[in-house]
């Protein structure tokens, strides 16, 4: 599917824009021209009459000159607010449109996050049915296989959960002290990969005021992003450590650059880098968004950076416990 980054009907409103202001131009001189046309036939008639002199010449003259001075000065505020509305209007039209496609995209990328885990956990399960010679090892081998693909599509209703209560302000914080180191071992260990190397640089009872699912939801997205878009065979780095005002959780991989145009969209609501159509990564574009809302609503902040040897790091900061 071909997105151009300049819509048919923004070209037409740009045509539209253009032949108003045009217009505009076309009244305003026409107005001057009368209102000199007027004078001149004013004083025309006053010489003919024999009732002018100098000074009433020069009366016509300042009347025109007022006149001229009151429409240029209704002319510019009207000019004003009419750019200002045209400029209103294009950036609705830019923001529905951009949200329309980030919708499209969600749509496409959730169509395949759901059909594919599906199709191949109904291929394990029919294989279990119908091979009634097949060895336990094969068989725990499917199990497993259906089990991560079960865990895969979890993962993904629970971000779109999570993104429904956040957009209805429903979802309940529980601020309470956590072990963040403790917590980050936890969930590395309870998600295994083969792919990658992981480089724990995790100091010991390392404590934050936060809510236990929004840290588990941080973490575990900033985690799979790693994955997802390292290199494979390249170490995914996880660094937990308390510096001078903060502490800092960071997820460092080393795989593609993330050009500077687009470090700062990558936590938008849906957006994903490239189209869904040739995108070859999985994902929904739900995972960085939920990182920055719950960093930030827990008085945090988040930073990505991306090099131009591909190592890309993302660092969720939050305050020292009191």
């Amino acid at each position: 599917m071909n997105k151009s980054k300049n819509p048919k009907p923004l070209i037409v409103f740009y045509i539209l824009v253009f032949y108003v202001f045009l217009q505009f131009g076309w009244w305003a001189y026409l107005i001057f021209e009368l209102n000199v046309e007027i004078t001149d036939l004013k004083k025309e008639i006053a010489v003919i009459k024999g009732e002018s002199n100098q000074s009433d010449l020069s009366e016509f003259d300042n009347a025109l000159h007022k006149k001229l001075l009151m429409v240029i000065g209704e002319g510019s505020v009207f000019l004003t607010l009419l750019f200002i509305g045209f400029y209103q209007v294009k950036k609705s039209f830019m923001r529905e449109f951009a949200l329309a496609r980030q919708q499209q995209n969600f749509l496409l990328s959730v169509t395949h996050e759901l059909n594919s885990p599906l199709a191949s956990i109904k291929l394990y399960l029919q294989t279990l049915l119908k091979r009634q010679s097949i060895s336990d090892e094969k068989k725990e081998n499917l199990l497993n296989k259906a089990l991560i693909d079960v865990e895969r599509q979890s993962k993904l209703v629970n971000n779109v959960l999570l993104a429904a209560k956040l957009e209805d302000n429903s979802f309940q914080f529980k601020i309470e002290r956590i072990n963040l180191s403790e917590t980050i071992e936890q969930l590395i260990e309870n998600h295994p990969q083969e792919t990658h190397k992981v480089v724990k640089k995790i100091n010991n009872d390392v404590f934050i005021n936060a809510d236990l699912a929004a840290i588990q939801s941080i973490f575990t997205n900033l985690f799979e992003n790693a994955l997802k878009y390292g290199t494979t065979g390249e170490p995914v780095e996880i660094v937990v450590e308390e510096q001078a005002q903060s502490v800092a959780l960071t997820v460092k991989n080393k795989g593609v650059k993330i050009p500077e145009r687009e470090i700062g969209k990558v936590f938008e609501k849906f957006y994903r880098l490239g189209d869904e159509n040739t995108r070859s990564s999985k994902g929904t574009g739900l995972g960085l968004f939920l990182v920055k809302f719950f960093t930030e609503a827990m008085d945090g902040k988040i930073k990505a950076r991306s090099n131009s040897n591909g190592e890309t790091s993302f660092t969720a900061y939050f305050k020292l416990p009191n």
